[in-house]
């Protein structure tokens, strides 16, 4: 399982952003919110989602497939 961390502020996207917990882009850790062990960043993305409008995966660590995904399932 990898740990998972959702960037508490909007990026110039208006969205929140979820990375693993070795990424190389990944803000301080100030900055984030703790989401917690998932199998894959699909996982992450759908219980950030839960609570948060608009959220999308880091494209250093998380791939962009995600966000396609969730997009399909919320329409």
């Amino acid at each position: 399982m990898i740990f998972y961390y959702l960037s508490n502020f909007y990026k110039k996207t208006g969205a929140h952003k979820v990375h693993a917990m070795s990424c190389p882009e990944m803000p301080d850790m100030n900055e984030l919110s703790y989401l917690g062990p998932y199998n894959n960043s699909g996982e992450a993305v759908r219980n950030a989602s839960k609570k948060y409008e608009n959220v999308e995966t880091c494209e250093h660590c998380c791939g962009n497939k995600v966000k396609s995904i969730v997009e399909k399932l919320r329409d």
